[in-house]
């Protein structure tokens, strides 16, 4: 064992659930000179005590002789932390091992995206999607252009990083994904996802990762339907054909 333990957390951090993370964030940061490590990506709220709690922390893993550092955090985190001045202090952690895009390739692959997503949306008939840009410098997907959804979803998929959606799984596996009906699917059953679909209309959704002719991963688009779907030979064999068309679409 390395030593670290990694408490990924979803949902709201406010007056209701920040006691059930204290306890498990104590007792992990209570352990001598050990390693923790927050996956914030999917909280969607940090309220005062939610800060709060994760400066406690740090103060409680330093005492002890170990760290807290947290990963992937959501934009609903970064902006408390933000106001009070302790991202250094929380260590922010990031993916070190790749180089950020430059502002000509992101501006690239956002065209690479758009251009994507369109041919998606009219393949598949749907009437919603999204594109996700992959970041290399963080590992995660993020949200850079959509087609009728409104918060909570937009919130809740701003990132994502792990197999509890289709597009996360998409990014991993580098081959589509097609789920014909959300509340059956494996990908998503006893996922915080699932009601977040359920809210937002979605019966079925594609997802398909978009890669450059050397193989990189550009990122996702999604396309979603209000009912369960069957795709057609023809749409399947369309949408795969998106995979690797970057090539094409600028």
């Amino acid at each position: 064992m390395d030593g670290h333990v990694t408490i990924r957390v979803a949902g709201e951090l406010d007056i209701a659930s920040v006691p059930v993370l204290a306890r498990e964030l104590h007792r992990a940061v209570a352990r001598p000179a050990g390693r923790t490590l927050l996956d914030l990506s999917r909280v969607t709220f940090c309220g005062t005590v939610g800060v709060d709690l994760l400066l406690d922390a740090r103060l409680r893993a330093a005492a002890a002789g170990g760290s807290l550092a947290v990963e992937r955090a959501h934009s609903s985190v970064l902006r408390p932390l933000r106001s009070c001045g302790d991202l250094d202090g929380l260590r922010i952690a990031q993916e070190l091992s790749t180089v950020p895009l430059s502002a000509n390739e992101r501006r690239l692959r956002l065209s690479v995206l758009s251009a994507a997503l369109s041919a998606a949306v009219e393949i598949a008939g749907a009437p919603m999607g999204n594109a996700q840009l992959y970041d290399p410098a963080g590992g995660v997907l993020r949200i850079v252009s959509q087609r009728g959804f409104h918060h909570p979803f937009l919130t809740f998929f701003e990132t994502v990083a792990d197999r509890d959606a289709a597009c996360g799984v998409a990014a991993q596996d580098r081959k589509p994904i097609l789920v014909e009906e959300v509340t059956a699917s494996p990908v998503f059953l006893g996922t915080p996802a699932l009601d977040v679909l359920g809210e937002a209309g979605v019966g079925a959704c594609a997802s398909v990762p978009i890669s450059a002719g050397d193989g990189t991963l550009i990122g996702v688009v999604s396309t979603h339907h209000a009912q369960a779907t069957q795709w057609t030979d023809e749409q399947q064999r369309a949408l795969e054909g998106l995979t690797h068309a970057a090539d094409h679409l600028c």
